[in-house]
């Protein structure tokens, strides 16, 4: 599975949007606070995002599709020519991916992708994080914009890094989001950058 990380281009990675210039409000907290309770009612959504990897000086990109339903959470990759690549399925019960080689299962989602790329990707996390909230019950630190908008977020060991925002069907929502990860205990420092194109309620389409 790490062929097709590696096989795509890694233009993602050479840009550095930023965010655009906030309107300062009085209270950013309260901002954030309302934010987070908009998300608290969000149990399904679906997103489409451009994905780009980086670890060890090697890099590659893949579309990706996401739809999440509660814990149950279907994720579709496709390569640079619209290929499907790999399926991967996870819910309260354990994942599932396929891909051209076959089907593997493991007890969750990360523990499975760990063990076909190398790599310890967060999809657990990016759950939550690319809504701009924290994953709950992790400990973290985090920092507002003056607008009230969620800028920088550590947790789990990821730096997660908003650059830009937009008001979709569901409201304001991330659609640019670096993620670094630094090297430890014998693992290569893992860079992932996205861009989402597309939000919607996660109706089949």
């Amino acid at each position: 599975m790490k062929r097709w990380l590696l096989a795509g281009g890694v233009a993602l990675l050479a840009g550095c949007a930023t965010l655009p210039p906030a309107t300062p409000v009085a209270h950013p907290q309260a901002i954030w606070r309302a934010h987070l309770r908009r998300l608290g009612a969000l149990h399904t959504y679906a997103l489409r995002a451009a994905v780009a990897v980086r670890a060890q000086g090697r890099g590659g990109s893949l579309h990706l599709h996401w739809r999440q339903r509660g814990a149950a959470m279907d994720l579709a990759g496709y390569g640079p020519l619209g290929g499907l690549v790999f399926r991967l399925r996870a819910d309260r019960h354990g994942a599932v991916l396929a891909t051209g080689k076959g089907v593997r299962r493991a007890a969750d989602a990360e523990d499975l992708l760990a063990r076909l790329t190398g790599w310890h990707l967060p999809v657990t996390g990016l759950r939550y994080w690319i809504l701009g909230e924290p994953r709950p019950g992790d400990r973290y630190t985090y920092a507002l914009d003056r607008a009230g908008r969620l800028q920088h977020l550590r947790q789990a060991g990821w730096v997660v890094t908003y650059r830009r925002y937009r008001q979709t069907t569901l409201g304001l929502l991330p659609v640019r989001v670096d993620l670094l990860h630094a090297a430890s205990a014998g693992a290569p420092a893992l860079h992932i950058r996205m861009y989402v194109s597309h939000w919607s309620q996660g109706a089949r389409e």
